[in-house]
């Protein structure tokens, strides 16, 4: 891999951990990660320009595209209401593993893709193993009710929201190639569009939410420059993925290198939160990375 690739992945692995953090921090809520996410969009609309125009994309894309931001407002609902009730470095390794779990299997059961080998299926027990530890901070946790907790459900609905867009986003991409786009500008365009799609399907449900709505002055006392930063960081993190494998041929190793994002999260909600840390905590954390690693590799 490139010395260029192996820095944007890296400086990635950093912003996405980074904004999760920066999310717990803030109060987070669907309000402050939606509105974050559309205003980051919204600087970033200069994009739109790259490649062909928006009129040549078929009808069926933007079906794909409305989808791809409803599964996007589900993972941002869930993580903002998973933050709010628990630990960063419990939940965010959650939410940010199962899904390589679980795209697999969703595509193998939906659209007929390859059966998995023996480092998959290991990977994937290592990656559930580890999840089951993070939460066993101390000896009277060991119980099935440490689990059945609304921060994990609504963690579990983040990693449903990203297996619902991950595999969305791969049929969209597609028909944005076949209508002449590149794989960059694909990716540059498409970043662009899901996020203001995103706040597009948030908006009415904010309203809706008498919980929200509260939240919204929480908002103004935080800043429209902390929003938008936020926000680009949200943007930019595929962004730079995308950029990094166009200028490398060794995707498995840029997909294992951005699960670095998962101690990343630990450390910082750990040294920069005052999470508590533990034993079990750190096992679970190389447990899950070492299965990620066997199955991106």
């Amino acid at each position: 891999m490139s010395p260029a690739a192996l820095a944007l992945v890296l400086v990635s692995v950093c912003m996405h951990a980074a904004w999760n953090v920066l999310g717990k921090r803030n109060a987070p809520s669907l309000a402050s990660f939606a509105l974050a996410y559309g205003a980051g969009g919204t600087v970033l609309i200069p994009l739109l320009w790259l490649g062909p125009s928006l009129s040549a994309l078929p009808i069926a894309f933007w079906g794909w595209l409305a989808l791809s931001g409803l599964c996007q407002m589900l993972y941002m609902g869930g993580l903002a209401w998973a933050y709010a009730r628990g630990d960063v470095s419990v939940l965010y390794p959650i939410a940010r593993a199962l899904p390589v779990v679980l795209v697999p299997l969703v595509s193998i059961a939906l659209l007929g893709s390859r059966v998995l080998d023996r480092w998959d299926g290991l990977g994937m027990v290592l990656v559930v193993a580890g999840a089951l530890c993070l939460p066993l901070s101390h000896p009277e946790a060991r119980r099935l009710s440490t689990y059945l907790t609304p921060a994990m459900g609504f963690a579990l609905l983040a990693a449903a929201g990203t297996v619902g867009y991950s595999l969305i986003d791969k049929q969209a991409l597609g028909l944005m190639q076949g209508a002449g786009h590149s794989g960059l500008t694909a990716g540059a365009v498409f970043m662009v569009l899901q996020a203001l799609m995103t706040l597009t399907w948030a908006v009415p449900l904010l309203a809706m939410l008498p919980a929200e709505r509260r939240r919204l002055p929480a908002l103004r006392q935080q800043g429209l420059a902390m929003l938008v930063a936020t926000g680009l960081m949200m943007t930019s993190t595929y962004g730079l993925v995308l950029i990094a494998l166009a200028l490398t041929d060794e995707v498995s190793y840029v997909v294992a290198l951005r699960q670095l994002s998962i101690p990343v999260g630990v450390l910082m909600g750990v040294l920069w939160l005052k999470e508590p840390a533990s034993r079990a905590k750190a096992i679970g954390t190389l447990v899950m990375l070492a299965g990620l690693v066997l199955v991106a590799l």
